[in-house]
């Protein structure tokens, strides 16, 4: 790159960075936003035609960052450290969402646990789940997550259960799972997890509040056997969406 190039390059990303904070991202264009997002991933050069085709292909900012690595490669100008970059701003995201949540670490009601688990769960694209150890004062003092590569199938095996148990002492345990892009209800493998988290808590001693389903179309609780928190319902907008590709 020659000299003149690289200070016009330079220049850009100054002005981009003071659009960010002068008019603020939501008033920037999708290609100025993911152009400026990528200044982060690639130190130098110009991003613009990259940010470009990562749009053309996605649309959206969102399905970029949620894209597997070996999807994002297949773009010209993506190899494996990059798209690897990419892919772990979504875990940046959660990590300083679930930060800003220690804080609040004493619970007063069920909606705080709500709370929680949909700060660490919603938006996954993968299933995951978490535990949460609860002390006599109703605080969370442990948190372990775990992770799936699938999209409809996360487990937790007894062994993992009784380790965290173990670690953390609980006087009270809670359970949450996602499922990604689709209803929060529970599967035949769900109730069975449950009957064994139930089984083993009862064994120990251990308050189990509740194991929580969180979907597309709310917060399902399996010890209610309910949604207790709704997002819209999912069946209508289905409906909606062909009455309107129908018309």
């Amino acid at each position: 790159m020659k000299k003149d190039e690289k200070n016009i390059h330079d220049g850009h990303r100054a002005r981009l960075l003071d659009l960010a904070c002068n008019a603020g991202v939501d008033n920037m264009s999708k290609y100025q936003v993911m152009e400026f997002f990528l200044t982060y991933i690639f130190p130098r050069g110009d991003v613009n035609p990259l940010a470009h085709r990562l749009l053309d292909e996605y649309e959206s900012f969102t399905h970029i960052i949620d894209a597997d690595v070996n999807d994002l490669m297949r773009i010209a100008g993506i190899n494996e450290r990059s798209a690897k970059k990419i892919s772990m701003f979504s875990e940046l995201f959660y990590y300083y969402a679930t930060a800003r949540m220690s804080k609040k670490c004493v619970v007063s009601c069920i909606a705080d646990l709500i709370d929680i688990v949909e700060d660490n769960l919603r938006f996954r694209t993968s299933e995951n789940m978490i535990l949460l150890a609860l002390s006599p004062a109703n605080m969370v003092t442990h948190k372990r997550r775990i992770k799936s590569n699938s999209n409809n199938e996360v487990s937790l095996s007894v062994l993992e259960l009784t380790s965290f148990m173990a670690t953390s002492k609980p006087a009270s345990l809670v359970v949450a799972h996602c499922h990604p892009f689709g209803k929060a209800f529970p599967s035949g493998t769900d109730v069975n997890g449950f009957n064994m988290v139930d089984e083993v808590c009862q064994t120990c001693g251990v308050n189990f509040i509740d194991s929580f389903i969180i979907g597309e179309d709310g917060v399902f609780s399996q010890r209610k056997d309910g949604l207790v928190r709704s997002y819209y319902d999912i069946d209508q907008l289905h409906r909606s969406l062909n009455e309107v590709e129908g018309a």
